[in-house]
């Protein structure tokens, strides 16, 4: 049976995707990550085969600048990931 489509839709049914989760990742004197931790797993990074820089809503202030480097890479699996590391607060994160 398909639900109504005039129902509400509550704030809980909603989630975000892809939502962006902390890591800890080692990097090389490049800043190119090498692996990452997430959880209680280490996953060991072979090859980066993208990497761009976004600088936005800079017009904002400092406080609301975003300013990340991303990295599409590639794990010793095959498995393909995207990690960027926020400059802003100095984290890394797994998206």
């Amino acid at each position: 049976m398909v639900p109504n489509p005039r129902a509400q839709t509550r704030a809980r049914a909603i989630k975000p995707l892809n939502a962006p989760a902390p890591v800890t990742v080692s990097a090389d004197e490049r800043g190119m990550p090498l692996s990452f931790s997430f959880g209680r797993r280490t996953y060991e990074v072979v090859a980066t085969e993208d990497m761009w820089k976004i600088n936005d809503e800079w017009w904002r202030g400092p406080e609301m600048e975003i300013e990340r480097v991303y990295f599409r890479a590639r794990l010793a699996d095959g498995r393909p990931v995207t990690l960027f590391h926020d400059l802003a607060l100095d984290t890394w994160f797994r998206q």
